[in-house]
């Protein structure tokens, strides 16, 4: 049986699905995902189309659902007691399930663990009590399970597998049609002609706190650097038609919002392409740090979001590059930070410094290398058949590539 919630987990669960049936063919997955989980031969008792929620007070208003189906899979896991329950992030909704599987004897391996080491720590013991196994992304991460007593394996970030392109900063702005206007080729002169990545996010609530402010942003941009391009890769689930509603609301108010290429999947050739990229905090900027692109993070949310959230976490970082990092590698402009004048100053000092801006590229380096080796869900799957029985346990497998086939069985 296989959890997960959002759109995220869904896509890095169905990796792991994938994997499972090709370690193991006779495999029956169900369980409660997405589009791409479904894609992976999993069986959906539930679809996560309207799970993905931000914020303490979007949670309360699907909690009744989010009972109900948590209800409905309880049920499951007493009835149909699987041979393991492999629950992926979305920590609210799966660590009852964990709960749960424990008292009924099913094993539990937690892949993308909930972030005790950021807030909620206790969760930790509670998690190192209920799975079996830990499946740790970080390998800080892993490190603090273990601290707490857990079996916890780091198996290496998911986005290493994926968050790449092949494409040169050149050949990604010809890609995505990146031209100035007049001109038959992409601009190539970062100094004069910048191409600046939007990354709102992709949850609604996202898009209205923070993409109005990077949009007054690039209006005052535009000012000092005319023939900048602008380039906004679409999240799943948002619009077009959302994205130009805000761009009508800032040039109704009297600012000049520049032309924005907005793409569909293309968003790591839009991160390649970028010259410098404004982007949301989240998972959006480990991405950004595989790429290697320079990067201001920003984050805005309801006023009582921030104020439960801050009273709850001791971390004084938000972008995970940073807190990979152990240090200040990315700027960050969070909540009352964020304003377009400060964000503004900000951009434009590191597309006027390109020292500054290569100087992040090189601790971005250094952080895309500590999220392992590509392979997190082949990793992921030898874990959940170990705690099984159905594959030999061997002593680790970070960085390692399996090779051997397994046998039928």
């Amino acid at each position: 049986m296989i959890v997960a919630g959002e759109p995220s987990g869904d896509l890095h669960a169905s990796h792991v699905a994938r994997q499972l049936t090709a370690l193991c063919p006779d495999i029956t997955l169900f369980g409660m995902g997405g589009d791409w989980m479904e894609n992976a031969s999993v069986s959906l008792d539930f679809h996560i189309r309207d799970s993905a929620v931000m914020g303490f007070a979007d949670v309360i208003t699907v909690l009744p659902m989010f009972l109900r189906k948590q209800a409905r899979l309880k049920q499951r896991i007493r009835e149909e007691r699987p041979d393991v329950l492999l629950l992926v992030d979305f920590a609210e909704f799966n660590m009852p399930l964990a709960k749960f599987a424990w008292k009924h004897n099913i094993p539990v391996v937690y892949y993308i663990p909930p972030k005790a080491w950021a807030w909620r720590a206790n969760r930790a013991q509670k998690l190192a009590k209920w799975a079996n196994v830990v499946a740790a992304i970080f390998p800080f991460e892993a490190e603090f399970y273990r601290n707490a007593g857990a079996n916890a394996e780091f198996v290496g970030h998911p986005l290493v597998d994926f968050a790449q392109t092949p494409l040169s900063s050149h050949a990604a702005r010809e890609h995505l049609n990146l031209k100035e206007a007049g001109l038959k080729t992409p601009p190539t002169d970062d100094e004069n002609t910048p191409v600046i990545g939007l990354m709102p996010g992709s949850r609604r609530s996202e898009i209205q706190h923070i993409l109005p402010v990077m949009l007054s942003a690039a209006a005052n941009i535009a000012q000092v650097y005319p023939n900048a391009q602008w380039v906004l890769p679409l999240a799943p689930g948002i619009s077009h038609e959302r994205i130009a509603k805000y761009q009508q609301t800032q040039n109704l108010s009297g600012l000049q919002v520049p032309p924005i290429t907005i793409v569909e999947d293309a968003t790591y050739p839009a991160m390649r392409a970028s010259t410098l990229l404004l982007v949301t905090s989240g998972t959006a900027t480990l991405e950004a740090a595989c790429i290697g692109t320079p990067m201001i993070i920003v984050f805005r949310t309801a006023s009582l979001n921030w104020h439960i959230v801050k009273s709850l976490t001791p971390l004084e970082r938000s972008g995970l590059p940073n807190l990979i990092a152990g240090r200040d590698i990315v700027p960050e402009l969070l909540q009352t930070e964020l304003t377009p004048s400060a964000l503004t100053e900000l951009a434009l000092d590191f597309l006027q410094n390109p020292q500054k801006r290569e100087t992040q590229r090189e601790a971005l380096q250094r952080v895309h290398t500590q999220l392992g080796t590509a392979g997190a869900a082949e990793r992921t799957a030898e874990l959940v058949l170990e705690t099984v029985h159905r594959l030999p346990h061997r002593e680790s497998r970070t960085g390692l590539k399996v090779v051997r086939k397994p046998s039928s069985q």
